[in-house]
């Protein structure tokens, strides 16, 4: 009897910590059938990238910050607007979310939200210098991007 009891408080506690979590608004991704290179049909192997050379275009990327629940962090905008203050030309900028990693979902953690910028190559040790990546290291979709309240 008392294991019932204890295997009926879990449950509703479990129940209690999903519904907090589950209080946001439930959001969908938009997944491109594309990861990593837009503009091609099928998903692009990232050890088989050929090396790209001065005068060509990368994508960046860096976190967004969001938190599950919470929202928050930067935004595209704000983003593309750091590389822009800083010298840097950006061609397209898209919101993305990675497929490399799993993310918990629990709430206060982060997101696999990413924003990915396309520049020229000869501006990359630049944008490192800002704390963005090379996006060809990782594998990630384009999604729509989410809105940063919670």
């Amino acid at each position: 009897m008392m294991v019932k009891i204890k295997l009926s408080a879990l449950l509703v506690l479990t129940l209690l910590a999903m519904a907090a979590c589950g209080g946001a608004k439930e959001e969908k991704v938009m997944e491109n059938q594309v990861e990593n290179t837009p503009g091609s049909s099928q998903p692009e192997v990232t050890s088989n990238l050929p090396a790209t050379r001065s005068g060509e275009l990368v994508w960046v990327y860096r976190k967004s910050g969001r938190k599950q629940c919470e929202g928050g962090g930067m935004t595209l905008q704000q983003s593309q607007a750091k590389l822009r203050e800083n010298g840097l030309m950006v061609q397209e900028s898209r919101c993305g979310v990675r497929t490399d990693r799993m993310f918990p979902a629990v709430c206060g953690a982060p997101t696999g939200d990413i924003l990915l910028h396309l520049i020229s190559m000869d501006a990359l040790d630049a944008a490192l210098e800002l704390g963005y990546d090379p996006a060809e290291k990782m594998q990630y979709q384009f999604s729509q991007c989410r809105d940063n309240s919670a």
